[in-house]
């Protein structure tokens, strides 16, 4: 729930002989080339530390189960926990989708949310929230200046952005704590 933030890469060509002529193309191609580099690492996903009761890996399927008492700690600070997790790799190994279960609870810096499931889709880089269906709704809060509480039965937020699809919402805001009040 964090926004994740990417490390910024730098790609640095080191000459250890002056080269005769540098000519434009010779040039433009070092410049692509530093830049597929700098894309290639910006698109990692921060490293994470994660533990639990017990884990189960089908390598076949490329899918990674933690269970019981889950706590996954980011490099960004931010943390996950859940009763269950499913972690989906891609062929490569890379991570695509995590699936948490049960008493979810994440945090960061400036937001905390809590749900009966949640989903992380690394590509579009977003993070849905889902109530229980029973009444127990997701819940994010906001610890800014004026603290808010977001409630639905679904929450759908991007990392990167500051854009929430909200179903069913009930929102409610508790202003001048830290600011001027009303």
């Amino acid at each position: 729930m964090s926004a994740l933030s990417m490390p910024l890469a730098l790609a640095v060509m080191l000459l250890t002989e002056p080269p005769a002529s540098l000519d434009e193309a010779a040039i433009a191609a070092a410049e692509a080339k530093a830049g597929a580099q700098a894309k290639a690492s910006e698109e990692k996903p921060p490293s994470a530390t994660i533990r639990s009761r017990s884990t189960d890996f089908d390598r076949a399927e490329g899918v990674v189960m933690f269970e019981g008492d889950v706590v996954v700690t980011y490099s960004d600070g931010s943390t996950m926990g859940a009763d269950r997790l499913f972690m989906f790799l891609s062929k490569s190994n890379e991570l695509s989708r995590v699936v948490a279960l049960g008493h979810v609870v994440v945090t960061n810096a400036q937001r905390s949310g809590s749900c009966a499931m949640a989903t992380y889709r690394r590509r579009r880089g977003e993070i849905e929230m889902f109530g229980d269906g029973q009444g127990t709704l997701a819940r994010l809060v906001d610890g800014g200046a004026d603290a808010s509480v977001l409630e639905g039965e679904r929450i759908k937020f991007w990392i990167d952005a500051e854009q929430v699809e909200v179903d069913r919402s009930r929102i409610s805001v508790e202003q001048g704590k830290g600011a001027a009040g009303t």
